[in-house]
């Protein structure tokens, strides 16, 4: 299958019907939004590289609003990347490199 690399373009997705040696894989990632079933959802990293995991943390609906109040304080727009940032310069103050 084929399938424009667009929001809902699996949708508009049509057998392909060329030689098998044309075709060529490619990232999931290109099919972000497409709707592609096995396609990340979503919008693309704000960061330079996707994350290789993910880390979830269980808050309270105080400290989440609390956090982000500090993140947009900050120049954020969410707590996610401030909260990211925070975790950085921590661990580089642990190390001693100072690098922020």
């Amino acid at each position: 299958m084929v399938w424009p690399a667009r929001p809902r373009g699996w949708a508009k997705r049509q057998g392909f019907v060329g030689a098998k040696r044309a075709l060529e894989e490619v990232e999931p990632a290109l099919a972000r939004g497409t709707g592609w079933p096995g396609g990340p959802v979503g919008r693309k990293p704000q960061a330079d590289r996707a994350a290789d995991t993910q880390l979830g943390i269980r808050a309270t609906t105080e400290e989440r609003e609390a956090w982000l109040r500090t993140a947009q304080k900050n120049g954020y727009r969410s707590e996610a990347p401030w909260a990211r940032d925070v975790l950085n310069a921590e661990v580089a103050s642990a190390r001693g490199t100072g690098k922020k």
